[in-house]
């Protein structure tokens, strides 16, 4: 392992040096500030980093090779033995090589005698089959082409029948009025289905008169959205009570930004034990920006690499009232690292999974992500990015799907003021001011 200290004036010129020194597959070993010059307290002060690399970098299977545990705080800390740290990380072995089915195995039973029939030898009694076979497939079409005309001719003299899809057949039962509801309610963005249940909805509860009166409209669908939605409250601990709080889901969310807002949220509401937990060791700087966030609330910063040192950790803050854990982005589709998420979830039964999503992600791509992380059991849902999107009827949408409720949303990266408690009247007057966007 090689191990290097760099000095720079900030962190993004340090991050620069790494990389060109040891590359992109380094990692963030610790970093604090330090005074040069000989002037004591006077002196320019300077950010100094410690970073490592595997000398083996290229021969290592993947980054879930690297099983260590990194105690990176707010204060000092004792030094780290880097050769007992790097010797005790485990290397998962290369996956046996799979021998291929032959053909004839993976083709269905009915047809697997027809692979093994032409392997073995022909004998004059199976070529006596074969041809009363043929003889008897001749008669049947013979016959079936001295009825062809006949049938032609029935068909001909038989009036076509209509082809309607079932959608479009139950939306042509729909009055004017409620056609014109349901295209307002799609162009917010809420499924078909869902909006054409609102306005049958709202035809049996409106006379026509307050159905053209777009407030009275309005208002109704507020509150008919309104109890669609289902929200948790506040997920942080409340006086007296301690949680471990996991937010999982796909990269590129904000679950690091999300962890920090939580953070801020506790302290100004008067909570002050607090610690942050992060096991994404796969993207460079994942650590220092959780560690950033540490320094500016004053708060300690584990990194864990596997569910063995989690669990240390766990125990080492077990006086703390919230300890929130960010973890590795995971792609829906990766069922291996979902896996190694589960087991650290596992750690402590006491530890809550909330799932962050992106409102930008297409519909079914976000079906599919809950699905896969539905797994972990989520306990709620927290939508992030919601100032990128035009309309925001997918908040009704995933959640009349997938029936897990709301807890928070995101709508920038200021912390904390862009994180807000989700409410069943927040949900639907956000759903229905976006058409005005």
């Amino acid at each position: 392992m090689q191990v290097r200290v760099f000095e720079s004036e900030d962190m993004d010129s340090a991050l620069r040096m790494i990389k060109e020194a040891l590359g992109p597959d380094a990692l963030i070993l610790s970093s604090r500030t330090v005074r040069k010059g000989g002037m004591g307290l006077f002196g320019k002060p300077m950010l100094e980093v410690t970073a490592a690399v595997d000398a083996n970098a290229d021969d290592a299977a993947t980054p879930e090779a690297d099983q260590a545990i990194l105690d990176v705080r707010s204060g000092d800390g004792d030094d780290l033995n880097y050769q007992d740290l790097w010797a005790s990380r485990e290397i998962e072995k290369k996956p046996k090589k799979v021998t291929p089915h032959r053909f004839e195995e993976a083709l269905p039973n009915p047809y697997r005698h027809i692979t093994s029939s032409a392997s073995a030898e022909t004998s004059p009694r199976s070529l006596d089959g074969l041809r009363n076979e043929v003889g008897e497939l001749k008669n049947l079409v013979s016959s079936l082409v001295k009825d062809l005309p006949e049938q032609l001719d029935k068909l001909s003299r038989q009036k076509p029948q209509p082809v309607i899809a079932p959608a479009v057949q139950r939306f042509s039962t729909m009055s004017t009025a409620d056609q014109q509801i349901h295209d307002g309610l799609t162009r917010l963005g809420i499924e078909a289905e869902a909006a054409s249940t609102i306005a049958h909805y709202a035809s049996s509860q409106l006379t026509t008169k307050q159905i053209a009166d777009p407030a009275v409209l309005n208002a109704f669908f507020a509150k008919t959205i309104a109890e669609l939605v289902q929200t948790t409250g506040s997920i942080l601990p409340q006086p007296g009570e301690s949680k471990r709080i996991a937010l999982i889901g796909p990269t590129g969310v904000g679950k690091t930004t999300t962890i920090a807002k939580l953070a801020a949220s506790h302290l100004l509401a008067g909570g002050k034990r607090v610690a942050l937990v992060t096991i994404d060791t796969y993207r460079i700087a994942a650590v220092e920006q959780l560690k950033v966030y540490g320094e500016i609330m004053n708060l300690p910063v584990e990194v864990v690499m596997n569910a063995d040192q989690l669990h240390e950790v766990l125990e080492r803050h077990s006086d703390k009232d919230l300890v929130l854990i960010d973890t590795a982005g995971r792609s829906p589709k990766d069922s291996v690292s979902l896996q190694e998420l589960e087991e650290f979830l596992h750690v402590d039964p006491n530890i809550e999974a909330h799932l962050v999503m992106s409102a930008t992600t297409r519909e079914r791509d976000l079906y599919e992500i809950y699905g896969r992380f539905s797994a972990l059991s989520p306990q709620s849902m927290l939508l992030t990015k919601l100032d990128e999107c035009n309309s925001l009827g997918v908040l009704l949408n995933i959640h009349l799907r997938n029936n897990c409720p709301i807890s928070y949303l995101a709508n920038g990266q200021k912390v904390p003021e862009d994180l807000v408690q989700a409410t069943s009247e927040l949900v639907s007057s956000m759903i229905l001011e976006s058409s005005e966007g």
